[in-house]
């Protein structure tokens, strides 16, 4: 079991932020510290955590930004900053998306 929680730990290392970090840890530790009631391997459950933490390291995505490609992001050009003539164009893009594809399915 020591090793098992050493695993967790070091799993929870890996999380990018420190409140997530020590929710993780905590919540896995007494998950661990169960496994044996539950007639599960402590050392293959913390396995398993360590790859939810790489997991969730690598597609986190907060603090990043996506910026918009193609027809979108040109319709963001178009209308400037404001908030509701951008959704307006998000709108009438995806329309005309779904529109197009349904016009393929219905001629295809």
């Amino acid at each position: 079991m020591r090793i098992a929680l050493l695993v967790v730990r070091c799993a929870a290392a890996l999380l990018p932020d420190r409140t997530r970090r020590d929710r993780y840890r905590e919540q896995w530790e007494a998950d661990v510290r169960g496994a044996a009631e539950l007639e599960l391997s402590p050392l293959r459950l913390a396995l398993g955590m360590a790859g939810a933490a790489v997991l969730i390291t690598f597609t986190s995505t907060k603090g990043t930004r996506m910026t918009p490609i193609g027809p979108l992001a040109l319709a963001m050009r178009l209308v400037g900053g404001d908030v509701r003539r951008r959704a307006a164009a998000l709108a009438a893009l995806s329309a005309l998306a779904l529109a197009g594809g349904l016009l393929l399915l219905i001629t295809g």
